[in-house]
């Protein structure tokens, strides 16, 4: 008897919790942070990674600090539910980090995943986009989207700017891949309003709702 994707997705969040492909992220991190929403999603919202004071501290995508939540904000306010039809995950399931010799000691910090990480953590995005069977993909930020435009696009080519690419649609058989700025992008780079913002993201539900 088929499980349901429900238990898939249960399923896959166990091997990602007891993942150790990449040592030494491993044993710095302080909880993989699995993805979160409709097992079933007709859109998934993808970042990069957990950060270190946001959705790591609870273990929460999009939380705990104020660019995660402002994507949930905006969630709310285009009528995306994460009950009914959106998936919220990340990249690199855990917060990078490296440890780093000062003036006091040894001292761990955050970095940006390596592509060994990104390499290591794809497959499980796979099999997100497996069982949850999305129309669109939303990549939030240029590190998330030219690493869905390689590994799903078969594009080499790595983009310098989102100016180029934030809601230009890339389409493949399985799904339509939609780029966006990063919240990172918008509240403290002020690279976009959070009108304009919102608007596209208002643009992308009514998107949704015609695929």
């Amino acid at each position: 008897m088929p499980i349901s994707a429900k238990e898939s997705i249960e399923k896959l969040n166990s091997k990602i919790l007891s993942c150790q492909k990449c040592k030494a992220l491993a044993e710095l991190r302080k909880t993989s942070v699995l993805g979160a929403g409709a097992p079933k999603a007709n859109i998934i919202i993808i970042s990069d990674f957990p950060h270190k004071d946001g959705a790591e501290k609870k273990g929460i995508p999009f939380t705990g600090d104020e660019s995660g939540l402002f994507i949930r904000d905006i969630l709310d306010e285009v009528k995306l539910s994460l009950k009914k039809d959106t998936y919220i995950t990340y990249l690199v399931k855990c917060t990078p980090r490296k440890k780093k010799w000062g003036k006091v000691g040894e001292a761990v910090e955050e970095r940006t995943p390596t592509p060994a990480n990104v390499k290591n953590c794809i497959p499980y995005f796979v099999q997100e986009i497996t069982i949850s069977t999305p129309h669109i993909i939303v990549s939030l930020g240029l590190e998330a989207s030219n690493a869905l435009l390689e590994n799903f696009f078969s594009m080499k080519k790595k983009y310098k700017s989102m100016d180029k690419i934030h809601m230009r649609i890339f389409e493949n058989p399985s799904f339509k891949l939609v780029p966006f700025f990063s919240p990172h992008d918008v509240k403290y780079e002020k690279t976009i309003s959070e009108e304009k913002y919102i608007e596209d993201f208002r643009s992308l539900a009514k998107l949704l709702k015609m695929v």
